[in-house]
C-alpha cells in the first residue's frame, strides 16, 4: 500500500469512528440524562413519585432539543466554524463531528418517538407492560410542542393581520 492510501484510510476510520462516537454519546446522554436527573431529586428529598416526574420533564425538555432543527443548525454552524480554522488533524475531527451531526439531522427522530408511543400503547394493550402513560404524556408533549412551534409563525403572522384589520375599521370608523 502506499502511503497516500494509508492516510486516506485513517484518516477515513477517524471520520467513523468520531461520527459513530458523536452518535452513540447523544443517544447515551438521552437515555441516561433521565435516571441522573431522578437520582439528584431524590437527593433533594423528593419523594418517588415526584422524582419520577421529575425525570420524566427531563426527558421531554432533551428530547425537545434533540429533536429540533434549531439545535442542529446552531450545533453545525459552530462545527463550521471551527472547520475554517481547523489543521489537517483537527479538520479530520471536526469533520467525523460534522458527520455525526449530519446523520442525527437526518435522522426521522419524531417518527421514531411516535413509533415508541404507538409501540408503548401496543405493549400496554396486549398485557407486556404495565403502564405505558407516563412515557406516552411525555412523548405526546414532545410531538405537540414540536407541532406548535412549526405553526406558531403562521398564526403569528394571520394575527397580526387581524389586528392590522380591526386597526383600519376602527380609523374607518372615526
Amino acid at each position: 500500500m502506499k502511503k497516500g492510501h494509508i492516510m486516506r484510510f485513517i484518516r477515513s476510520v477517524l471520520l467513523v469512528v468520531i461520527a459513530v462516537t458523536v452518535v452513540y454519546l447523544s443517544i447515551y446522554i438521552c437515555i441516561s440524562n433521565s435516571d441522573w436527573v431522578y437520582v439528584f431529586a431524590r437527593l433533594f428529598g423528593f419523594k418517588e413519585k415526584h422524582a419520577n416526574n421529575i425525570s420524566l420533564l427531563a426527558i421531554a425538555l432533551q428530547s425537545l432539543f434533540f429533536t429540533s432543527d434549531w439545535f442542529y443548525n446552531h450545533i453545525s454552524a459552530f462545527i463550521d466554524r471551527k472547520l475554517e480554522r481547523a489543521n489537517e488533524l483537527n479538520s479530520q475531527i471536526y469533520m467525523g463531528y460534522k458527520a455525526g451531526v449530519e446523520f442525527l439531522i437526518a435522522l426521522p427522530k419524531r417518527t421514531i418517538l411516535f413509533s415508541f408511543y404507538l409501540l408503548l400503547i401496543t405493549m400496554e394493550s396486549v398485557g407486556l407492560i404495565d403502564k405505558a402513560k407516563d412515557y406516552a404524556a411525555v412523548i405526546i408533549f414532545i410531538i405537540a410542542i414540536d407541532r406548535v412551534t412549526k405553526i406558531w409563525p403562521e398564526e403569528k403572522k394571520r394575527l397580526r393581520e387581524f389586528g392590522s384589520r380591526i386597526k383600519k375599521h376602527v380609523k374607518d370608523i372615526e
